[in-house]
């Protein structure tokens, strides 16, 4: 979504240097996971707005399977609520009980047509995943 052209929106979605951490000023650069040294900033990271509801960033599953198509939805933002109920197969989904009931808006800034399943966003947390 940091390239031009994904999206609705005036600007892509800003990148960051992956070893400075520096704002990159051209959207063109290559991202890290191509080989190059664009990567998601260190400020995309969740943010508590208030008791039940916080705001953050996404990658968003855009197989199809949930109406998600992919660079359209790149800048839009969606409401997450966390339940208690895990996916079909009884192995994974479902939130903590501590975050039932609240709710996250999420801004897409990253999409995946490789992903399918029942899921259709990862929730970004700057520096998690190294």
């Amino acid at each position: 979504c940091a390239w031009p052209g994904k999206g609705s929106v005036d600007k892509p979605t800003k990148s960051c240097d992956a070893k400075t951490g520096e704002v990159l000023h051209d959207p063109n650069v290559k991202s890290v996971c191509q080989g190059g040294t664009a990567a998601t900033c260190v400020d995309h990271k969740p943010f508590i707005f208030h008791a039940n509801l916080s705001m953050g960033f996404a990658a968003a599953a855009v197989s199809g399977h949930h109406h998600l198509t992919g660079d359209a939805n790149c800048g839009q933002c969606f409401e997450l609520r966390f339940v208690d109920r895990v996916h079909r197969d009884g192995n994974w989904g479902g939130a903590d009980w501590a975050l039932v009931g609240k709710r996250m808006v999420v801004q897409v800034t990253n999409i995946g047509y490789d992903v399918t399943g029942d899921h259709s966003f990862d929730l970004q947390i700057p520096g998690a995943g190294q």
